[in-house]
């Protein structure tokens, strides 16, 4: 006669069991978490080969502080990132030629580990001029013609330190993305907003906080990352405290006085 399990036995298998859950289920979430740096790493690939591709075919320029200019003329002079590289990477869209979306279709602008809220790109761009090191030129705040706009890659003294992109601030209740749409219903009026170029784009409560340093890890602990791609076209998980440093943004073309 085959002997059950007493009550006693069943409540240490459940112990063991729930021992053992315990045990896998952080392991587990850190292997989520590293498959979706690893895509989101992914994305930005593809965003840095369409950024090769257009400065081979642009003198050397490459996108920096994107404005929507005033005349036919002036429109896309200072164009910006989102909207340069996306004839690479989208058969719909031309050099003259916008999709007319607003980057609603556009999965290739997106990180997989952002869940909430309606903007549809993830992503931003360095637009930092300075007047020399350690202080930044805040002009283009009144006057657009002294924002960065599209730099020759060969000015960037030190491409593999300096990042050309990181990770958009989380927009949970769409404020950023709200008060940009009122810019324009275009594609290149929203396209111009996905970069930073002043303090407060790296400055939380700012009311224009642009970029998330923290995306990936736990962003309470000196463990927080977010992913970044350099002006070298490398892309790494640089460290919160290095991307909301403004001097690491500095890519040593000085404007002076």
């Amino acid at each position: 006669m085959r002997r059950a399990f007493t009550l006693i036995e069943l409540l240490v298998v459940i112990a063991i069991i729930a021992l053992l859950l315990a045990l896998a289920l952080p392991a587990l979430g850190r292997a989520r978490e590293s498959g979706r740096i690893l895509k989101c790493q992914s994305a930005l690939r593809q965003i840095q080969v369409a950024a090769g591709l257009y400065t081979n075919n642009n003198r050397d320029y490459i996108p920096r502080e994107g404005t929507l200019g005033t005349t036919k003329e002036t429109e896309r002079r200072n164009i910006p990132w989102d909207i340069a590289f996306r004839p690479y990477l989208d058969d719909r869209a031309g050099p003259h030629q916008d999709i007319g979306d607003q980057f609603t279709a556009a999965p290739y602008y997106r990180c997989p580990s952002v869940h909430q809220g309606d903007q549809p790109i993830h992503f931003v761009s360095n637009g930092f001029a300075f007047l020399r090191p350690g202080e930044v030129d805040e002009r283009g705040s009144i006057d657009p013609l002294f924002r960065r706009g599209p730099t020759p890659i060969t000015f960037v003294r030190s491409p593999s330190n300096t990042p050309y992109m990181s990770e958009l601030a989380d927009d949970p209740d769409d404020a950023l993305f709200n008060g940009w749409q009122s810019l324009g219903t275009s594609d290149m009026a929203l396209g111009q907003c996905y970069d930073i170029w002043r303090p407060r784009h790296l400055t939380p409560g700012s009311g224009d906080y642009r970029i998330n340093p923290a995306r990936h890890g736990n962003k309470n602990s000196v463990t927080a990352i977010s992913n970044a791609a350099f002006f070298d076209a490398h892309i790494t998980a640089a460290k919160s405290d290095f991307l909301a440093n403004p001097n690491s943004w500095d890519d040593g073309f000085y404007s002076g006085n």
